[in-house]
């Protein structure tokens, strides 16, 4: 069976064995950008490495002042941001965030690899919602509707065209659900992070389930 792998994000079972985080913040090596529209600063979503053993790590933020009136679902416009920075240089905190609505931190590692199909024969990263049904029925069999790093970002409503929307290639990173954190971003509220083909740039956007 063709498929890509992708790897499950779990809790760290020790801080000093983690690799990445979700929530907090962040204490220093880089600050915390702030929203163009809003001009509130953002809350640390997640910092995961580019790639098992990088030593580049991609982190996430989003405005969470007023997490209903966000433009969070739009790839790269507005309330959010994606930085991928030298991992040595940044420290972080899993408590005390920046701004209201921030989610206290989780310290994580890369757990079990996962084989994912790839036999509905279309390109993954562009399904219509019909295809994007089909496509969750073969991964839930493989228990990978969770947090993860790689493979296709399953989508929780209509897919997404992020190449359109940045204008330019981009690669599906790593996904947030809600098993490790409670992100509040209301039913089924899930995080997507991409990031552009040579590994320099990112964006995000977030969905809840219909």
């Amino acid at each position: 069976m063709a498929g890509m792998q992708s790897r499950k994000i779990i809790r760290a079972p020790n801080p000093l064995l983690a690799v990445g985080q979700i929530g907090g913040h962040i204490k220093r090596g880089v600050a915390h950008p702030r929203g163009s529209r809003t001009g509130k600063t953002m809350a640390l979503v997640s910092a995961q490495p580019l790639a098992p053993g990088s030593d580049k790590m991609v982190v996430a933020f989003m405005d969470r002042s007023d997490p209903g009136e966000t433009f969070d679902y739009k790839p790269g416009q507005g309330d959010n941001a994606v930085l991928i920075v030298p991992t040595a240089e940044v420290h972080f905190s899993v408590l005390n965030g920046v701004c209201p609505g921030d989610w206290k931190g989780c310290k994580t590692v890369f757990g079990d690899a996962m084989e994912e199909s790839t036999d509905l024969d279309i390109d993954p990263t562009g399904l219509d919602l019909a295809q994007s049904d089909a496509w969750v029925d073969l991964v839930d069999e493989l228990g990978c509707d969770c947090t993860k790093w790689g493979g296709y970002p399953l989508w929780t409503n209509t897919p997404v065209d992020v190449d359109a929307a940045m204008g330019r290639p981009m690669r599906f990173h790593h996904r947030i659900a809600g098993d490790l954190i409670d992100l509040k971003l209301g039913d089924g509220g899930v995080v997507y992070v991409f990031v552009d083909v040579d590994g320099n740039e990112g964006c995000l956007c977030w969905q809840q389930a219909k």
